[in-house]
């Protein structure tokens, strides 16, 4: 009897456990079926839930997880415009054993906090041991996927390194996600989701730097947006208002040379100016930039020579006539726009101005103090 007993204890045992190990996976099944199949979803499911990427950093602050309390000045730290932090972790708020690598990009016109910035980096351990996160990701991917299982899945990699399987996709709002996959003791280890540096422009190495450099330039003094917008540096719309925000300060910078209020001026007459700005800037010049800048390095230097124009000097006979004329107001104004618009066509280009910049591929290339600097030489503003 006692025998029996015994068997059946031990039948008894063997379900329990086997229900366990059922339970215990169940989350992978249940997972698969909340996303799509495909990485081009956009989807993976994190504990449970399902997490878009890219997404604001809120929509995981709000629902479960905070950031790393060693994220100096988390509270009122700001990113700058377009600009990627440090990396940082979120932690589970339930369990701190649970965690993630995160990057935040600030895809908004003005600074902002870290919790209203967007995810351009996602990094995830992939187990199953209460510790990490469960994650699932598309067509039903997890820790017990084996590689075999990840090409069946998603196809042959783009790119395999070592042990992690690279692929990529383009988003329903058009921007290219990097997707890499780490295979590790035979089943799948760490998943990472990446925004492509290819969206914002990727420049990387020297001849890089030239193309970006000059097609910047371009577009700020010619309107000339063709290969800065091919290159995904920025969209048409942003690189129209460069060029109208380089417009802008010239004409206002005329207005103010020559004694003219342009912030009270009447409209149509600083559309004048306007236009003659435009037709200045159109005759500036500069040579191919000189890049130096060596294989693989993110910090290096550059050289341009820069030709201003010789507009300030022409009109200043002119200008000096009206100046004496007695007039005021928008007479005045409207008179000064007479005198100085014929000069546009005498135009010619002063002597070279060469200056050396700093390169700096990891914080937009050229600071936005070296442009100014650069604006001013080639407008003749620089003293």
């Amino acid at each position: 009897m006692k025998k029996i007993m015994a068997l059946c204890l031990m039948a008894a045992l063997s379900l329990q456990l086997a229900a366990c190990s059922m339970n215990k996976d169940a989350w992978m099944e249940e997972g698969k079926e909340k996303i799509g199949a495909t990485l081009d979803c956009g989807q993976l499911v994190v504990d449970g839930e399902v997490r878009s990427f890219p997404s604001s950093i809120s929509e995981w602050t709000n629902n479960g997880w905070h950031v790393s309390n060693n994220y100096e000045n988390k509270d009122s730290f700001e990113l700058e415009s377009d600009i990627i932090s440090n990396q940082f972790e979120l932690f589970n708020d339930e369990n701190d054993s649970k965690y993630m690598y995160v990057y935040a990009i600030n895809l908004g016109a003005e600074p902002a906090k870290i919790e209203d910035c967007t995810t351009n980096e996602i990094k995830l351990q992939m187990a199953n041991n209460g510790l990490t996160p469960e994650v699932v990701l598309p067509g039903g991917i997890t820790c017990k996927s084996t590689e075999e299982d990840i090409i069946a899945a998603y196809g042959e990699p783009l790119v395999k390194e070592e042990e992690t399987l690279y692929y990529s996709y383009t988003d329903k709002d058009g921007l290219e996600i990097e997707v890499g996959i780490r295979v590790l003791a035979g089943t799948a280890n760490q998943v990472t989701y990446t925004i492509s540096e290819k969206n914002w422009g990727y420049v990387g190495n020297a001849e890089e730097c030239v193309f970006f450099i000059d097609e910047a330039l371009k577009t700020s003094f010619y309107a000339d947006f063709a290969g800065y917008v091919e290159k995904n540096f920025d969209t048409e719309e942003a690189a129209q208002e460069l060029y109208d925000a380089e417009v802008e300060y010239y004409a206002n910078g005329l207005m103010y040379y020559l004694a003219i209020d342009y912030e009270t001026v009447d409209e149509g007459i600083a559309d004048g100016f306007r236009d003659v700005a435009r037709k200045v800037l159109a005759k500036v010049k500069w040579d191919t930039p000189v890049v130096n800048l060596a294989d693989g390095d993110s910090i290096g230097s550059f050289e341009l020579t820069m030709y201003p124009t010789d507009f300030l000097d022409i009109i200043l006979e002119d200008a000096q006539a009206v100046a004496d004329g007695g007039l005021q107001g928008d007479e005045y104004a409207e008179s000064m726009l007479a005198a100085i618009s014929p000069k546009v066509d005498e135009i010619s280009n002063k002597d070279a101005v060469t200056e050396t910049y700093d390169i700096d591929l990891d914080n937009g290339v050229v600071s936005s103090d070296d442009w100014d600097v650069i604006d001013d030489i080639l407008m003749d503003w620089a003293e």
